[in-house]
C-alpha cells in the first residue's frame, strides 16, 4: 500500500510540473494558456483572434447595413454581373455574337452561333486584392469596448467599408477602361514597380463628323447629324434599341453653348435639363467623372474631353465575378470577400479582401466620335 501511495505521489508531482511548464510549450500554449487562463479567453474572443468578426454571416450583415455605392459605368452599362464558377473566362464568351440566324430544317443539324468556333482560348482575370493592417496596439485599445458586441461590429463594419470602397473604385475604373475596347491596368509587383495587365477585346466603332462642334460655323443640325450617324453605326451591327450618349467635358460645354443660343423651331427640339441636353430626341449626358490610375497617380476622365461616346445598352455588355483564389473563400466566385490573417512581426492582423471582376464590353455596341478639333 505504501508503494502504491508513493507511485501516486510521483505521478501527481509530474502532473503538477507539467502544468507549470505548459505555458512555455509553444505547441500547447495557444490552446491552454496556463497562468493566463482567465485573461486569454477574453482576448481570444475579441482581440487576438478577430476571425469571429469576419465570418460569412458577419460580412453579409455589415454590407447590408452599409449604403449602396453608386458608380456611373457599372450602374449604367455593366448591370449584368453573373458569378462565374471558374477562374478563367472562355474566349467564346467574348467573341460570340447574338444575331438573327436562319431556321434549320426539322430533323436537320443545328447551326453554329457566330463567334463560337469551338477553339480553346481563355482570358485570365487578375484579382483586386487590398488589405488593411490592424496592429496589436489597435486591438489593445479595443479593450474599452470589450463585451460591447455592437461596438465591435461597428468597428469591423468600418474596416470592411474601406476595403469595399477600394474594390468598388477599382472595379469601376476597369469598367471605364474597357469601354475603349481594351483593358490596360497596372499590376503591382512584389519587389516594387509595375507591369501592365492587358486584354484586347477588339476595336470599337468610330464615326467622323462632317462638321466638328467646335467649328465656328457649326450648328445644332450638325450635332444632330453626328448623333444620328453614331446611332446608325450601332444599328448596322444589330444594336441601338437603347443608347447612352456620353460627352466629355469640352464636348459637353461646347454643346451647351450651341444649345443655349438656339431658337426653337418645329423641325428640331432642343431642351437643356439637369439630366443633359436633348437634341431632337437624343439625350447627351455630361460625363466628366474620373477614375484614379494608381501607377501614374493621375485622375483620368471616363470619356475624353473632346469626344462623345455612344453605348448600346442592348449589346450584351457584362461583368462576371470569377472564382477567387482563396481556400477560405472555397475558391468560389463572389463580388467581395474579406478575411483576417494573423501577423507576427509586427504583431496584429491583416484584413485581406479579394474580388475578381472582369468587365466584358461588346465592342460592336460602342461608338466614339471626336467632335472637338
Amino acid at each position: 500500500m505504501k508503494n502504491f501511495f508513493a507511485v501516486c505521489s510521483v505521478w501527481l508531482g509530474l502532473l503538477l510540473l507539467a502544468v507549470l511548464v505548459m505555458p512555455d510549450a509553444p505547441a500547447v500554449a495557444a490552446d491552454i494558456p496556463g497562468g493566463a487562463l482567465f485573461v486569454a479567453p477574453m482576448l481570444a474572443a475579441g482581440f487576438l483572434n478577430i476571425r469571429g468578426l469576419y465570418s460569412r454571416e458577419a460580412i453579409i450583415k455589415y454590407l447590408t447595413g452599409l449604403p449602396l455605392i453608386e458608380t456611373v459605368v457599372m450602374d449604367s452599362i455593366f448591370t449584368f454581373r453573373p458569378q462565374h464558377p471558374l477562374a478563367l473566362i472562355g474566349a467564346d464568351t467574348i467573341n460570340s455574337v447574338a444575331r438573327a440566324m436562319p431556321l434549320a430544317r426539322r430533323g436537320g443539324r443545328s447551326i453554329t452561333v457566330p463567334g463560337s468556333s469551338g477553339a480553346t482560348g481563355f482570358y485570365e482575370p487578375f484579382p483586386i486584392h487590398p488589405d488593411i493592417f490592424v496592429s496589436g496596439v489597435d486591438l489593445n485599445n479595443l479593450k474599452v469596448i470589450q463585451g460591447n458586441q455592437a461596438g465591435l461590429d461597428a468597428w469591423a463594419q468600418g474596416k470592411t467599408d474601406i476595403l469595399r470602397r477600394t474594390v468598388r473604385a477599382t472595379t469601376e475604373a476597369l469598367c471605364a477602361v474597357s469601354l475603349t475596347g481594351k483593358i490596360q491596368w497596372p499590376v503591382q509587383l512584389e519587389g516594387g514597380g509595375f507591369e501592365t495587365y492587358e486584354v484586347d477585346f477588339g476595336a470599337i466603332q468610330t464615326f467622323a463628323p462632317a462638321v466638328k462642334w467646335s467649328d465656328g460655323a457649326a450648328k445644332l443640325k450638325d450635332v444632330f447629324l453626328t448623333l444620328r450617324g453614331m446611332h446608325k453605326k450601332l444599328k448596322e451591327k444589330g444594336y441601338g434599341g437603347r443608347v447612352e450618349f456620353w460627352a466629355g467635358e469640352t464636348a459637353y460645354n461646347t454643346l451647351f453653348a450651341l444649345a443655349e443660343g438656339f431658337v426653337s423651331t418645329a423641325q428640331l427640339t432642343v431642351a437643356i435639363s439637369d439630366a443633359g441636353i436633348n437634341i431632337g430626341g437624343y439625350l447627351v449626358k455630361p460625363r466628366d467623372e474620373m477614375y484614379y490610375n494608381p501607377q501614374t497617380k493621375a485622375m483620368v476622365p471616363i470619356v475624353a474631353a473632346k469626344f462623345v461616346k455612344a453605348i448600346a445598352l442592348d449589346a450584351g455588355h457584362q461583368m462576371p465575378y470569377c472564382a477567387i483564389d482563396d481556400l477560405d473563400g472555397n475558391l468560389q466566385p463572389m463580388p467581395f470577400f474579406v478575411k483576417p490573417i494573423k501577423s507576427e512581426n509586427p504583431s496584429g492582423y491583416q484584413l485581406v479582401a479579394e474580388s475578381k471582376p472582369f468587365p466584358i464590353p461588346n465592342v460592336d455596341g460602342i461608338c466614339d466620335a471626336q467632335v472637338i478639333a
